[in-house]
């Protein structure tokens, strides 16, 4: 019996490909109905991002962090510092956002070493984003 790393960078990347598949067919219908391309874009951004962690590219990292950042500016200009409207746009993508920080810091990638601060960086950021949302949403 073989044992595979549940936190292999690779197998990440591939979920990561994965999820992004799921916005981009998904939230390819919504623009359809009138609406903003957001899970569109995010989606394509996402299978780009896990594609680059899949070819062991430290741009992935940076790819998603820089998604993450521009879904936060598009969902603040579209609701405002509303905690509530906040949560569903962007909670679920900061939590992947921790996982690809802990799998880079969990790593033994030569690629993953010399990230190792950056990840700690941008999990700090995730954590205080759904921090911030959690704190607009009950005040």
């Amino acid at each position: 019996m073989s044992y595979r790393r549940w936190t292999s960078p690779a197998e990440t990347a591939e979920w990561i490909i994965l999820v992004g598949a799921a916005f981009a067919v998904l939230g390819g219908w919504i623009p359809w109905m009138g609406h903003a391309p957001y899970y569109f874009v995010a989606g394509v951004a996402l299978i780009g991002a896990g594609i680059l962690m899949l070819w062991n590219r430290s741009a992935g990292l940076w790819w998603y962090f820089g998604m993450f950042a521009a879904a936060l500016i598009w969902s603040i200009f579209k609701v405002g510092l509303d905690g509530w409207s906040l949560l569903p746009r962007l909670f679920v993508l900061a939590l992947i956002g921790i996982g690809i920080s802990l799998v880079i810091l969990t790593s033994n990638s030569p690629v993953g070493r010399p990230l190792r601060m950056a990840a700690i960086i941008t999990a700090v950021f995730y954590v205080v984003a759904i921090g911030s949302m959690l704190w607009s949403a009950v005040s």
